[in-house]
């Protein structure tokens, strides 16, 4: 996993370019419940994630290390999403402590989708560790409370970040490669060993 032209010449070697062009046939996902903003479109035109989305194995397998429920499945089969798959990912992603899954941004898996192909292109298990997903207000001001470093206008709250390792990848390197994708917000916890993604405008800041 590498950024920039490196990065692009490994992609181009692994074929992960082949769909640049092509248009996605999936649906948009921008259901609103619970007195939630709507989600936007998953779509970035221009971003390098969204040139690959077409040639990206919409397959993640992930666990929740606060309940350990772990799921590896595909969220999208034949252009259209897998409805099964992706209530299974909203409740790995949920608030665990409110027990509250609402939908998630899919830009969010479409991104973890990309970084967990390319360790896997690099030889590596490509399994994904979750620290956090949604969170409810009532968390998210708890975690603000005990000193976490919780934002009070998180993405997370908004449906559409993850705090997650990569099995086998440094948290710096799993950053770089977030950042040439041009998910959106890409914070580096280098201490406690994490990476910060979400679908929101493109910016970069350290923990």
């Amino acid at each position: 996993m590498r950024t920039g032209t490196a990065a692009e010449g490994r992609f181009g070697r692994r074929r992960l370019l082949q769909g640049l062009g092509a248009t996605a046939a999936l649906p948009l996902l921008a259901g609103c419940g619970g007195g939630l903003e709507p989600l936007p479109s998953p779509w970035r035109p221009g971003s390098r994630l969204d040139g690959i989305i077409p040639a990206t194995d919409p397959y993640l397998d992930i666990t929740n290390a606060h309940t350990g429920e772990r799921v590896a499945l595909r969220f999208a089969t034949n252009g259209d999403y897998d409805r099964r798959a992706l209530r299974q990912l909203h409740w790995v992603f949920r608030d665990w402590r409110q027990d509250k899954a609402p939908e998630i941004d899919p830009r969010v898996y479409w991104a973890l989708a990309a970084i967990s192909g390319a360790a896997r292109a690099d030889g590596h298990s490509g399994q994904l560790t979750l620290l956090s997903g949604f969170r409810t207000k009532r968390t998210n001001n708890m975690l603000r409370r005990e000193g976490t470093g919780a934002a009070s206008n998180s993405y997370h709250l908004r449906r559409r970040a993850a705090d997650i390792r990569l099995a086998g990848v440094e948290a710096g390197e799993v950053a770089d490669y977030a950042e040439w994708l041009q998910i959106g917000g890409v914070g580096r916890y280098s201490g406690s060993k994490f990476t910060h993604v979400d679908s929101g405008p493109i910016r970069t800041w350290n923990g």
